[in-house]
């Protein structure tokens, strides 16, 4: 679990610890990464850090819950909506950091990062499969839950390079095919 507050010497601080983990993902990969370590590359010491984490995994899941929280705060702002829109936004967000978001998306041991994006787009598509096709109570369910499994991995995956050269363009287009295909039906 991770704390918040608007201190400036805690956002100072945990800014600070999330490029030091940042880096050090970039340098040694997703594996084992030590307090001590983050600690060190950050320049806090140990209570530092466990006044802002319970653990190392606390910094991705912060990130993921900043991420989602801005996705949607972007969808309730009336930004354009859709399955292109809703990816752009996400990649747009990831794009200062793209390839420590890539080394994520390739980690074995990272599923809660997969897990809380497709948490949020569940919602999203529950919301948006609710409007488009009417539907309600457990098919709504069943079919947000479909569609936000399949395009989140997807996505995730686009995001970790196992599609090739394939351009963001590209996979958003079939996106919004499949989408439209399921809102037909």
């Amino acid at each position: 679990m991770y704390r918040t507050s608007n201190d400036l010497r805690f956002v100072k601080n945990r800014e600070a610890l999330h490029r030091a983990y940042i880096d050090l993902v970039k340098q040694k990969g997703t594996g084992a990464i030590s307090v001590k370590e983050l600690t060190e590359r950050a320049r806090v010491n140990r209570m530092t850090f466990y006044s802002h984490y319970d653990e190392i995994g606390d910094i991705l899941a912060e990130y993921v819950d900043d991420m989602t929280r801005a996705i949607l705060q972007a969808r309730a702002a009336g930004e354009e909506a859709g399955v292109s829109a809703l990816f752009e936004t996400a990649t747009e967000l990831m794009q200062k950091e793209l390839e420590f978001f890539r080394l994520v998306a390739r980690g074995d041991g990272f599923d809660q990062f997969r897990s809380s994006f497709r948490a949020a787009f569940r919602r999203i598509f529950e919301e948006e499969l609710k409007c488009s096709v009417g539907i309600e109570g457990t098919y709504l369910a069943v079919a947000a839950d479909m569609v936000a499994s399949g395009v989140t991995y997807a996505y995730l995956d686009w995001l970790a390079g196992e599609f090739g050269d394939l351009q963001l363009e590209d996979m958003l287009a079939y996106f919004e095919k499949t989408i439209g295909r399921i809102s037909a039906a």
